[in-house]
């Protein structure tokens, strides 16, 4: 699974958690108090999941960034060798 299909799952499973967080809180008054802070807990591990996602998809697009910037220094280091040596 890509970053932005885990992404895009997470938030809206947070989004979806938080509005049955406050139909339990609404519809169980005092009894449901327990039930929803689990459901909120489970919906701030969603939005958690959403961001360590993110982070891991901007370290990878950094890292594929860092390795073209280095194969196009190469290229112009080869470049100016051979325009040196003409």
């Amino acid at each position: 699974m890509s970053h932005k299909t885990a992404i895009t799952i997470y938030e809206i499973a947070s989004y979806v958690l938080i509005l049955g967080a406050t139909a339990i809180y609404f519809f169980m008054k005092q009894q449901g108090l327990s039930l929803t802070m689990l459901v909120l807990a489970l919906a701030i591990f969603c939005r958690w999941m959403m961001d360590r996602h993110r982070y891991k998809a901007c370290d990878e697009e950094n890292d594929g960034l860092r390795n073209d910037l280095r194969r196009l220094t190469l290229l112009l280091a080869e470049e100016k060798k051979k325009n040196n040596n003409k």
